[in-house]
């Protein structure tokens, strides 16, 4: 679970140990024998009776993107008071795994009482982005809403600059420049892939390719100057995103870093004034008044000396590594291999992995148990249907 690992690739590792030591290793399990220890562990530990009962904690909800028509959404619950540190996956438990086509706000309410159940406690807030079935979800749910710091900054570079008319023509002349110097003389300085999703939270890459191709545009071949002419008539955009990304990523690193309290909130603000706002293009101004409006809307929720998180960094990479881990074939859907995301935390290092009797949980979880859970919880399996069909067929 630690490594990037498949199953057959685990199988492959110890038939290597079997090989060096010989009868005293034992007989090496088959992919398939491995998987359902890993299912049978998964629902052993999704499973545990009101882990936060007790607990000061929060929630932090979010769908995936679809997968084959099929939706994912986790409720998890990490600590409520900030760590000094961001949030890590050993911090971790799995309240809620929901399945579906789609969830409107009054599935996202119901998942996330279900999960307050099964959690033994009230949490104390909950993050989320900003996803309107989510919003809606939550405030039908009564509790403290806090918007995730890096999808709201998002939003608000989304506001400024989408209909840009400089932004936009920029934006698409890169992606033009990148399929016309492909494969040519002048790839090797082609700027990043803009991202298709979320482009308004992953801008860094390219602005600061941007701006770095500025400073050293004096000094490259002449060739290389005629292909990257177009930069030089877009840099007072450059600049001023580079301006407000800076910023951004300060804040994030803040917030993410020593956590959200009035504190951290105010040397926030104090740098979007000295850094934004100050002598700033109207533009400019308008996604540093956008900041500061989002800080002080969250601050206005802190009681108290609170230090909180205010990022769910988390959930995403929970489900990146369940994407990385789960089958490329999207007709399967959300399998019951899902099951793989509440053990993650328990196995992401040595110290939480010593807590874990794993022998005794396997011996207690039956295969049937699993495929139970997977008929009352997950959606049609389309590979399964389509092997169904050609056998019948044939």
């Amino acid at each position: 679970m630690r490594t990037p690992c498949g199953l057959r690739t685990v199988v492959t590792i110890l038939e290597i140990f079997a090989e060096l030591l010989g009868d005293t290793f034992g007989k090496v399990p088959c992919y398939n024998t491995i998987e359902n220890w890993v299912k049978k562990l998964g629902l052993s530990v999704y499973q545990d009776e009101q882990p936060c009962k007790d607990k000061k904690f929060a929630m932090v909800v979010d769908e995936s993107i679809a997968i084959n028509g099929q939706k994912l959404l986790l409720t998890l619950a990490i600590p409520s008071e900030h760590q000094n540190r961001p949030i890590r996956h050993e911090d971790v438990t799995i309240l809620d795994i929901s399945v579906s086509k789609g969830f409107n706000g009054d599935d996202v309410q119901g998942r996330i009482e279900e999960a307050e159940k099964s959690a033994g406690n009230a949490p104390d807030y909950i993050i989320s982005d900003n996803g309107h079935n989510l919003t809606k979800g939550i405030t039908g749910s009564r509790h403290i809403r806090h918007a995730d710091i890096s999808h709201s900054m998002g939003v608000i570079l989304k506001k400024v600059y989408e209909k840009q008319s400089d932004f936009v023509e920029f934006t698409t002349l890169l992606g033009k420049k990148r399929l016309q110097y492909h494969l040519t003389d002048k790839a090797y300085l082609l700027p990043p892939n803009m991202r298709a999703i979320s482009r308004f939270m992953n801008m860094s890459s390219w602005v600061f390719w941007g701006n770095e191709m500025l400073d050293c545009y004096d000094t490259l071949p002449e060739k290389i100057q005629e292909a990257y002419a177009f930069i030089k008539d877009y840099e007072s955009l450059l600049k001023e995103l580079q301006a407000v990304l800076c910023a951004v990523r300060y804040v994030e690193a803040i917030c993410k870093n020593e956590g959200f309290s009035v504190m951290t909130s105010r040397k926030c603000k104090l740098y979007v004034i000295t850094h934004v706002l100050g002598n700033a293009h109207s533009r400019q101004a308008r996604a540093g008044i956008g900041m500061l409006e989002y800080f002080n809307r969250e601050e206005a929720l802190l009681t108290g000396n609170m230090s909180i998180n205010i990022s769910s960094d988390i959930i995403e990479s929970t489900f990146g590594i369940y994407k990385s881990k789960k089958s490329p074939n999207k007709l399967y859907g959300v399998t019951s291999f899902v099951l793989t995301i509440p053990l993650y935390p328990k196995v992401s290092n040595e110290s939480v992995t010593k807590t874990i009797n794993f022998k005794e949980r396997i011996v207690n979880v039956k295969l049937k148990d699993i495929s139970t859970w997977s008929t009352e919880h997950l959606s049609k399996n389309w590979v399964t249907e389509r092997i169904k069909t050609l056998r019948k067929v044939s």
